[in-house]
C-alpha cells in the first residue's frame, strides 16, 4: 500500500499540470455541460439565479429538527445556487430548475480528482515505456465509470417528473417516462457507488503495474 502511494504521488507530481487540469477541468465542464444540455433541451434560458445561504439553512434546519437522523438528509438536499426557467403563465412556478448541491458537487469533485490521478498514472506509465495492449478496456471502464457518476450527480427538477431534485429528471429529459425514471431512482446510491469502484479498480490496475515495472528495472 505504501508503494502503491508512493507511485500515486510521483506521478501527480510529475504530472501536476494535468492533474489539475484534468480534476478541475471535469467539475467545470460537468456543470457547464448539465446547464447547457438542460436549456438545449427545453428551449429557454435560465431567467432567475438565486444563491441560497446554506450555512443559515443548515443552522434552521438543526433548530427545527430535534432528531439528527431526519436532519442530516434534509441539509443534504439543501442547494447551495439554483437557477432555472419560472413560467410567467404559471403565476411563476419554476417549470425546470439546475441546482448546486454540496454533497452532489464534492462526488463530481472527488470524480474529477481520481479521472486526473487516472491521466498522471497513464503518462507516467507511459514514460517507463509500460504500455499494454488492454490499456483501451482501461479507458472504457474509465468512461463507464464516470457516466454513472455523472449521471446520479445530476440534480435537476422538472415539473413534468418530481419537485425535488433528483438524477431520474435527467433520464426523464432524455426521453423515458416519468413513472419508470422514478422507479429507477433507489438505484443511484448503487450505482454511484460502481462508479467509484470501476475508477478505483483501474487506479490499482495502473498501480500495480507501475510496481511491477520497477521491480523489474531494479532486477535488471
Amino acid at each position: 500500500m505504501i508503494r502503491y502511494l508512493s507511485i500515486a504521488a510521483t506521478s501527480i507530481r510529475a504530472y501536476k499540470g494535468t492533474f489539475v487540469l484534468v480534476s478541475l477541468g471535469f467539475f467545470v465542464l460537468y456543470y457547464a455541460a448539465l446547464l447547457l444540455a438542460t436549456m438545449l433541451r427545453f428551449g429557454e434560458i435560465p431567467n432567475y439565479v438565486v444563491f441560497h445561504d446554506i450555512i443559515g439553512i443548515y443552522a434552521l434546519v438543526l433548530q427545527g429538527t430535534p432528531s439528527l437522523q431526519d436532519a442530516i438528509p434534509i441539509m443534504l438536499g439543501e442547494a447551495w445556487l439554483e437557477t432555472g426557467f419560472k413560467d410567467p403563465l404559471y403565476y411563476g412556478v419554476a417549470t425546470w430548475s439546475y441546482m448546486l448541491i454540496p454533497p452532489k458537487m464534492l462526488l463530481v469533485a472527488i470524480m474529477g480528482m481520481l479521472l486526473g490521478l487516472f491521466a498522471s498514472l497513464t503518462l507516467y506509465k507511459r514514460k517507463q515505456a509500460c504500455l499494454l495492449d488492454n490499456d483501451r478496456r482501461l479507458f472504457a471502464i474509465a468512461g463507464i465509470g464516470t457516466t454513472f457518476i455523472s449521471l446520479t450527480s445530476a440534480t435537476l427538477t422538472w415539473v413534468v417528473c418530481c419537485a425535488t431534485p433528483s438524477w431520474v429528471v435527467a433520464l426523464a429529459m432524455l426521453g423515458m417516462s416519468a413513472s419508470l425514471a422514478l422507479a429507477l431512482e433507489p438505484l443511484g446510491q448503487a450505482l454511484t457507488l460502481a462508479g467509484f469502484g470501476l475508477m478505483a479498480w483501474i487506479i490499482c490496475v495502473q498501480l500495480k503495474r507501475l510496481v511491477v515495472t520497477n521491480d523489474l528495472s531494479l532486477a535488471t
